[in-house]
């Protein structure tokens, strides 16, 4: 397994090179993550690492929010938020928009719906590089033929473990090895904060948090109280 640190001139060159084959880790600011194709082959890597319990969604990292948006039901987001420029405070978080029918469901939506992590610096160009590697390719049944290239992501973890979401470095480690992963991005300098992001969904009336995680009472104050609904 190769160890290289996101801030070095290669890691985003290997983890477009590695991630067409096989899923990388990253270590995210607050939390170890692993990162596949946004296939269905990616999502069936994931399933074998993670022994994937049954009824859970993956979702990706948000490269572009223009490319994000335009795979979302416009008429069912909210007036405050349907711009990209209304989501870039956001970073720090999953956000969950309506992108299919609600009846569609595969790996990657529930319900229609689908969740993309917006980060900022080092980790947006990491994910818009691997975004802009996947354009093109093979219509999916994971978007229901509409492909989007953003890629896969999901905790770094057995799915279903007690203990959560991996968060030490040598356990991310240990991960790695017992997993075969070759390539682990590490962090330049993880922050003091640790846990799953948050994630906020957006309807068009309502905007729903439907899970915890860091800086959430900073998010909130960014939600106008007429769509605050928790």
């Amino acid at each position: 397994m190769k160890i290289i640190s996101i801030n070095e001139k290669a890691a985003i060159v290997l983890a477009i090179q590695e991630i067409h084959h096989q899923p990388i880790l990253v270590q995210l600011p607050t939390v170890f993550a692993l990162v596949a194709a946004p296939t269905s082959q990616g999502a069936a890597q994931l399933d074998q690492l993670k022994s994937r319990v049954m009824n859970k969604n993956y979702g990706t990292g948000i490269g572009s929010l223009t490319t994000f948006l335009s795979q979302a039901k416009r008429d069912q987001l909210p007036d405050a938020f349907s711009t990209p420029a209304h989501y870039a405070t956001l970073a720090g978080s999953f956000i969950r928009l309506p992108f299919r029918d609600e009846r569609f469901q595969s790996k990657a939506i529930k319900d229609g719906t689908h969740q993309g992590l917006l980060l900022d610096g080092l980790y947006a160009d990491l994910f818009a590089r691997i975004e802009v590697s996947f354009a093109g390719y093979q219509p999916d049944q994971l978007w229901n033929y509409t492909n989007y290239s953003a890629p896969l992501i999901t905790s770094c973890n057995v799915s279903g473990d007690p203990n959560g979401s991996i968060v030490e470095f040598d356990k991310a480690v240990d991960f790695a090895k017992q997993r075969g992963i070759g390539l682990f991005i590490k962090a330049a300098q993880p922050t003091t904060q640790t846990g799953s992001y948050p994630i906020l969904g957006f309807e068009k009336n309502r905007v729903t948090i439907h899970r915890n995680g860091p800086s959430l009472d900073a998010f909130k104050t960014k939600i106008p109280a007429h769509l605050r609904s928790w």
